[in-house]
């Protein structure tokens, strides 16, 4: 065959039929029974354990506070959520006696960790 023919497979299957097998030719040779074959062990069919998810960190606790900025977004002072009343006199108190811009915004930040409470020693 050359090389850019296609192999026809059924051709090539029944000249394959047509050859006599060499055992077929030869009847005084006996076949002799294999030896049984040992079968594998069945794996277990346990499922692979999948990983387990990391465990989410709960997001930080934040604290809402009173920002007066100038025109520029600098800080210029910062109060609790609840003296609000005071956040609007030291805006007001700015306004008037500087020149520029002054406004007042919410500011939310990170809380901080609260100090570990030492428990005291029984003697």
């Amino acid at each position: 065959m050359a090389a850019g023919q296609l192999l026809n497979r059924r051709r090539l299957r029944e000249q394959a039929d047509r050859v006599e097998p060499p055992e077929a030719a030869s009847l005084d040779v006996l076949p002799v029974p294999a030896a049984p074959k040992k079968r594998p062990r069945a794996k277990s069919s346990a499922e692979p354990k999948g990983r387990k998810p990391r465990p989410k960190k709960a997001p930080p606790r934040m604290r809402a506070r009173w920002g007066i900025f100038d025109a520029s977004m600098k800080q210029v002072a910062i109060f609790d959520y609840n003296q609000r009343v005071t956040a609007d006199e030291t805006l007001a108190n700015l306004l008037t006696r500087k020149k520029g811009v002054h406004f007042l915004q919410i500011v939310k930040d990170q809380m901080p960790e609260p100090a570990p409470v030492a428990a005291p020693v029984a003697l």
